[in-house]
């Protein structure tokens, strides 16, 4: 083959696909471009559908990716679980109304009995050297000042309703108040045999941000296709600096503890929930 010839045969023009509509073409032209390869797309003998052109030398190898690429986006896409729940379940807003309420009510008691706090609060003795193993949960009942008590109804809310929509309202309030009661008492009995006192719905509240956290990761984890571990991380990473900021307090009678461990109880709790949700959702 002489210049001219191997010239020639550079500037021919082959067929590499017809597609339906420009915006296909389009599409499956970039992947040419991504190749580092010419093309170009023309008018078909059909009126309103596209042909796909590229240089014969290398038109082997991009059909072999265009044919590769056609396989890729012809697997129908599954839905994530946590996508259709979010769809299907209401926020619960009577679930809230009755956790208001019964925070609320807690906080009127406490000013009428001044032992209630004593009692009822979450106590790394009275937990492990009293046997008092109520206190955990009861302690996120109670509050310091209308402050505290006011900040703990928004945060609870927000997140509350958003696990509620993602998981149902039920299952939500559930594992939100187990996981509050669990991180409580995880930072009781580290904090044992020393003396350590705490109150606040906040545990409750920075475990529904772990939950959501949780999902998140399990919901990004069952997508097909490879993703960077910087974006499988993402859910968590957000629900961190969220703890960072609103979970560590200005005070010293912050419970920054507290709020860890409610947020990592959460955040087991909605890794587990969403690879349920995943395996329940495949074919028998």
């Amino acid at each position: 083959m002489n210049e001219t010839d191997q010239i020639s045969t550079m500037d021919e023009w082959v067929h590499v696909g017809h597609y339906p509509t420009l915006e296909q073409a389009y599409d499956h032209g970039l992947v040419i471009l991504a190749m580092g390869e010419a093309c170009r797309v023309e008018e078909a003998a059909v009126p309103g559908e596209f042909d796909l052109q590229a240089e014969a030398v290398p038109a082997a190898r991009i059909s072999a990716e265009l044919d590769a690429y056609g396989r890729e986006i012809a697997v129908p896409m599954r839905l994530p679980a946590v996508g259709r729940e979010w769809a299907r379940h209401s926020a619960g807003w009577s679930f809230v109304g009755v956790w208001i309420l019964a925070l609320m009510a807690v906080f009127y008691w406490q000013g009428e009995d001044a032992t209630l706090v004593d009692r009822a609060a979450s106590s790394s003795v009275g937990i492990f050297g009293r046997n008092e193993w109520w206190r955990p949960f009861t302690a996120l009942f109670l509050h310091a000042d209308v402050p505290h008590l006011v900040g703990n109804l928004v945060g609870g809310t927000i997140f509350a309703t958003l696990v509620s929509k993602a998981v149902g309202p039920l299952r939500a309030w559930a594992m939100i108040l187990i996981c509050g009661t669990l991180g409580n008492f995880l930072t009781a009995r580290i904090n044992y045999p020393d003396a350590f006192l705490s109150i606040g719905a906040s545990t409750a509240v920075f475990a529904a941000l772990g939950i959501l956290s949780g999902l998140g990761i399990s919901e990004t984890m069952r997508e097909r296709a490879r993703l960077p571990w910087a974006r499988i991380t993402a859910p968590v990473l957000a629900g961190i600096v969220l703890l960072s900021w609103l979970g560590s307090g200005n005070g010293s009678n912050t419970d920054v503890m507290g709020h860890v461990f409610g947020f990592g109880s959460g955040l087991v709790a909605g890794v587990a929930t969403g690879a349920f949700e995943d395996r329940r959702d495949l074919p028998a």
